[in-house]
């Protein structure tokens, strides 16, 4: 009986040291470096035209001590912009063991404007009909192209069986996060007998503080009246920084007045 404790307590002692030695084993030969991804200071300047993964992780490297150079390994993560206004753009790279190293580096575009609307139709609808937005309204932006079908309508007390002049907000948000908002008006209101039909060949334009603004350039044709008798208003001490409004109206044979109204947006 005692032979066959010391027995068993000699393989417990056998057992534990050899467990204790796998595992300073393990623990001596496990891989604790990380990777390294090198990549410039300054940041990154590009044109939105100069797109592609290549192009973007351009004079970026990556190395680790175990595995040697993994530059092939290195993944473009996201492009993202940060509250500050910057756009950023992250790169990640894992080696053999499963270390994770991450990376940012700014991105510079020579060229970027923020996401713009535009306004094929006005924002007026008779009594009672559909209010169908989007079939007029638009959004486009130098990063991702066509972003209509991301437009927000903001607004919390339009009827169209109740006429009036309803503020709505639109926003619409591009990949990087910058997001475009501007409100205008919507007209819920029939026409009138004998009303002057104004069209304008855009309602929605966008245009530099300082350049130069004509108007009677946008004016496409009037219905019930004559282009010469169209009176355009300009708001009052011109056109400023933000949303402007430049009104467009003419009196018809029975005096009754049609109006357009064309949103400028000086950037």
């Amino acid at each position: 009986m005692r032979k066959l404790r010391i027995i068993t307590l000699v393989c417990f002692l056998l057992s534990a040291a050899a467990l204790g030695a796998s595992t300073a084993y393990q623990v001596w030969s496990e891989d604790k470096t990380i990777p390294v991804i090198d990549c410039p200071e300054e940041p990154l300047v590009l044109s939105v035209k100069d797109s592609g993964t290549e192009v973007l992780m351009r004079d970026v490297t990556a190395y680790d001590e175990k595995d040697g150079d993994l530059t092939d390994q290195l993944l473009l993560e996201g492009i993202d912009r940060a509250a500050d206004g910057d756009i950023t753009v992250t790169y990640v790279v894992v080696d053999s063991d499963h270390h994770v190293t991450s990376r940012s580096r700014t991105l510079q575009y020579t060229d970027y404007t923020p996401p713009r609307f535009a306004l094929s139709k006005e924002l007026r609808y008779s009594m009672g009909s559909s209010v169908r937005i989007k079939d007029r309204l638009t959004a486009t932006d130098v990063v991702d192209g066509d972003l209509s079908d991301r437009i927000k309508v903001n607004s919390n007390d339009l009827s169209p069986y109740y006429e009036g002049t309803y503020p709505v907000t639109f926003e619409v948000t591009n990949s990087l996060g910058d997001t475009a908002s501007l409100t205008m008006d919507v007209v819920v209101r029939n026409y009138a007998a004998g009303e002057p039909r104004i069209t304008l060949t855009q309602y929605l334009v966008y245009r530099k503080v300082g350049e130069r603004f004509d108007a009677s350039a946008y004016l496409a044709s009037v219905s019930g009246g004559a282009a010469e008798d169209v009176a355009i208003q300009m708001p009052e001490g011109g056109l400023s920084a933000g949303v402007s409004r430049v009104t467009y109206s003419c009196v018809g044979e029975n005096g009754t007045v049609g109006s357009a109204v064309l949103y400028v947006v000086t950037e």
